[in-house]
């Protein structure tokens, strides 16, 4: 059975562009994540982003970027659970709210 997926590459949104980014290195980028409704509240949403971040440093990827939809309360709470950093709002997809996007460097 499946608990989660998270989906990470290097490609940034065009949005991304408007930001005032911590760096202007190659950043790995968390654009999906989800968990099983089954295994919820079982650590599965940071065990992700802690596979993600051993595989940045992996690939020799010392900064990561990501953003949530900024209703989305509990990707918003992940994210500052696992050290990143607010960095601003933009508007995707002709979503009605903004996104709050995040980015955090990482210690090799």
């Amino acid at each position: 059975e499946i608990k989660g997926f998270i989906c990470v590459y290097y490609i940034e949104p065009m949005e991304y562009e408007d930001l005032s980014w911590e760096s202007k290195d190659k950043a790995m980028v968390i654009h999906r994540m989800a968990v099983n409704p089954n295994h919820r509240q079982q650590g599965v949403a940071t065990k992700l982003m802690n596979f993600a971040e051993k595989l940045a440093l992996e690939k020799n990827v010392v900064y990561r970027k990501t953003d949530t939809y900024s209703i989305n309360t509990k990707m918003n709470s992940l994210f500052k659970k696992c050290g990143f950093n607010l960095v601003g709002e933009m508007s995707f997809l002709g979503k009605e709210k903004s996104f709050y996007c995040y980015d955090k460097l990482l210690k090799k």
